[in-house]
């Protein structure tokens, strides 16, 4: 191998390139000034990320993301924006998504991309990356960085208080030698918050000045120092006012305001419900003895269950993970996972995926994946990274929050020059009353709180929402286009009648033993309505094939029967079948799809609000139209016998357009339009297209969606007000000499808080 020359390694990192710099991040940070010791210690640091067997242990399948990052240290919107821009300083980076909530960030990298390049830059940014596997959780990042950040908090307010034992009498009017030693004691106790508790302040205040990126620290870090250095050269000429009782207190506040904004965000903006309320549960586990199973349960918490093993499952209780069933039969509630709002039927040997509620009395499944591996797990893993705050309130709050930083620094500056030629001390002491009291935290964080708990309540009502910018465009809508069948219509087969009238207990076995390895919804159909049938033993089904449009076919003993469909031209119901024994037709089903009963008062409620309502089906012109005139939508507005391109092209036609239909038959059209809901479906495969997902059959939650929107409009605006408000006053009674320093530290805080209880009040 060639030796790499000279002239081919990166100017900034060494690396080998073809150009001066190996890639435009080294390229951006050389240009910023980041220095060149700090990137090649972030190399070494992470190293071993880079290991091609740690590197496939920790790679996450099935997800838009493969690799997924705890950054300790996020506190606002401005690093959730910053964050996003990771593919600026790293080509290795496709895509970087954030989630505020839960504090992770999201990476698509190419496939020869450096994990440790990736985890220094987020270093570098001013946060501690930690790398999540798909079988970890976020719970034990975070809760070892709380115990820091509770460290913190007591070393600021335990030489806080004591401070103030010493001060209280200097503010009595101690004097002489007592007093100076009383101000040495406070310095020499300000020491440890300078040095360890307002550490994080320094990383985000540093990061924030080299990416020329206002945050809200760098408030935070000049009114500390400039407080510090007053006092300190105060203290050394014996002359003049001592601050460090008031920005210690003030440091001491600002850190449990954070401490307290952090918890909320992981005690209330999950959105892993279901993760969540698993986590008290405890399930019935069979006993390994060796290589087998006794006849021993153990019960085991819901965090030790691993696959292999062999659960029992009560009645009411959540199937844990993905599982095969080894009872003879099970009812479940799958309504989280395709809306679905009556019971399925499942028999032995089908797979039951986690996240889905047992109805009988117990059942006994193998376990066969972890719940990250789960197909509800991966979903919740979908819509936490909708925890996001990509949305046109959201950047206005946050470039608010910075100008608010900029003004603040502005006024304190011109505040201090002009009045310094009055009194230079009490210009120093209204200044650093501003700084301190006019801080644009509660500014800075209130929207993605307040997102973050419109995703929670969403989920709390079977609201499924992919991106917190649904909030702002379901109010922007104007045309409203509905599918038919599972939409407006239940969308779940029900046998209307039979040819003959009465099918024999035989040939009912004979279909259902067909139907038993199927997942059509014909199949869950039948084996609901003939429960009770399974009495008469056919014999085991051999060559079963489902083949997808025609019908499934076995043998049964000596005889081939096939279950097939009938052709629309045959019959007027939704879907009809046709049973034939060595071809020969024995009986015929037809099935029925009825007008969901809360259909037409939905249409009807939008219309009222000014909404175009229209049909786009593929079924046909006949059925549509009795649909449409149940619910009150003219004929002009019913498209029928539309192909997925004909309603896409529709669309195109109309603006400020939402679709509501089929997860999986409308995925086209619910991703060209504005705002895409599917009311049906695969949960999982429906968020790859649509916006949105109900959990709950019928167009309701559509009305409570749109109401949580308005109630979210209305917090946001709320907490933008009370942030605006408490900062013009606040910052008005600073520069009038009535709030002194130590009053400011104390007043601080009191935004955040005020924005924290409104967004939970909104939401209760």
């Amino acid at each position: 191998m060639n030796p790499i020359s000279v002239s081919k390694l990166c100017l900034y990192c060494g690396l080998p390139g073809t150009k001066s710099y190996c890639c435009p991040a080294c390229e951006a940070l050389d240009q910023v000034g980041i220095a060149k010791d700090a990137v090649e210690a972030t190399h070494i640091d992470f190293s071993y990320l880079d290991n091609p067997s740690y590197k496939s242990l920790h790679e996450i399948k099935g997800q838009n993301y493969n690799f997924l990052f705890y950054a300790d240290g996020m506190s606002c919107s401005s690093c959730v924006h910053l964050l996003e821009r990771l593919p600026l300083y790293y080509q290795g980076i496709v895509s970087a998504v954030v989630n505020f909530g839960n504090s992770t960030v999201a990476v698509r990298l190419l496939p020869e991309a450096s994990l440790a390049r990736v985890a220094g830059v987020i270093q570098e940014l001013g946060y501690k990356p930690a790398l999540i596997g798909p079988d970890e959780s976020t719970e034990t990042k975070y809760l070892k960085d709380n115990r820091e950040s509770l460290k913190r908090i007591a070393v600021a307010g335990f030489c806080a208080g004591n401070m103030m034992l010493f001060t209280i009498p200097v503010y009595a009017g101690l004097d002489g030698t007592l007093k100076e030693v009383f101000n040495v004691i406070s310095f020499m106790l300000f020491l440890p918050i300078l040095f360890y508790s307002a550490k994080p302040f320094y990383v985000g205040a540093w990061t924030s000045l080299k990416y020329h990126h206002l945050s809200i620290d760098l408030p935070i870090v000049v009114a500390m120092l400039a407080g510090f250095l007053m006092s300190t050269f105060n203290l050394i000429r014996q002359n003049g006012n001592i601050y460090f009782d008031s920005t210690a207190s003030f440091l001491f506040l600002i850190l449990s305001a954070r401490f307290l904004l952090k918890r909320v965000q992981q005690n209330f903006l999950s959105t892993a419900t279901i993760k969540n309320g698993l986590k008290h549960e405890f399930y019935l586990r069979k006993v390994a003895t060796g290589e087998s199973l006794s006849d021993v349960n153990e019960t085991v918490p819901f965090s030790a269950v691993k696959a292999g093993d062999l659960l029992t499952i009560l009645k009411n209780q959540i199937i844990p993970c993905d599982g095969i069933l080894v009872s003879a039969s099970a009812s479940l509630d799958t309504a989280l996972l395709n809306g679905e709002s009556l019971p399925r039927t499942f028999v032995r040997g089908m797979t039951l995926e986690g996240g889905t509620k047992n109805l009988q009395d117990e059942i006994r499944i193998c376990i066969s994946c972890s719940f990250e591996q789960s197909k509800v797990g991966q979903l919740f893993q979908k819509l936490e990274l909708g925890a996001n705050v990509k949305n046109d309130f959201g950047l206005r709050a946050d470039r608010l929050a910075q100008k608010l930083v900029l003004v603040v620094f502005s006024i304190a500056a011109l505040f201090f020059a002009a009045y310094s030629i009055v009194d230079v001390s009490e210009a120093f002491r209204r200044s650093l009353a501003l700084l301190v009291v006019a801080c644009p935290c509660a500014l800075a964080f209130g929207a993605p709180l307040t997102y973050g708990f419109a995703l929670k309540k969403a989920l709390s009502v079977g609201i499924l929402i992919k991106n917190a910018s649904v909030f702002e465009r379901v109010l922007t809508m104007k045309n409203i286009f509905f599918d038919k069948t599972g939409t407006l219509t239940e969308g779940a087969l029900q046998l209307s009648h039979t040819e003959p009238s009465i099918i024999s207990v035989h040939d009912q076995n004979v279909i259902l033993k067909l139907e038993s390895r199927s997942y059509h919804p014909v199949a869950f159909a039948l084996r609901s309505q003939w429960a009770e049938s399974l009495t008469c033993d056919v014999g085991p089904l051999n060559d079963f094939e489902e083949v997808l449009g025609y019908g499934v076919k076995g043998k049964l003993y000596d005889a081939n029967y096939e279950l097939r469909t009938l052709a629309e031209s045959t019959h007027d119901c939704q879907l009809a079948v046709e049973l034939t024994k060595n071809g020969s037709p024995v009986c015929r089903l037809y099935f029925l799809d009825k007008l969901r009963t809360e259909s037409a008062q939905v249409v009807r409620e939008l219309h009222a609000e000014g909404f175009h309502c229209s049909i786009l089906t593929g079924d046909t012109m006949d059925r549509a139209l009795i649909i449409g005139h149940q619910c009150g939508i003219p004929a002009s507005q019913i498209h029928a016998g539309l192909y997925p391109e004909d309603k896409k092209a529709i669309l195109a036609r109309s603006r400020d357009t939402c679709m509501l239909g089929d997860g999986a038959n409308d995925s086209l059209s619910l991703q060209y339009a504005d705002l895409g809901i599917a009311v049906k479906g695969s949960a999982d495969l429906s968020l790859q297209f649509a916006d949105v997902y109900f959990t709950r059959g019928g167009l309701t939650p559509f009305l409570e969606l749109r109401r949580l929107a308005k109630k979210t409009q209305i917090v946001l605006e709320r907490n933008l007000s009370i942030s605006l408000i408490y900062n013009v006053v606040a910052g008005g009674l600073a520069l009038s000499g009535m709030i002194s320093p130590m009053t400011a530290a104390i007043l601080m805080p009191l935004s955040s808080a005020a924005v924290i209880f409104s967004s939970i009040w909104g939401f209760r």
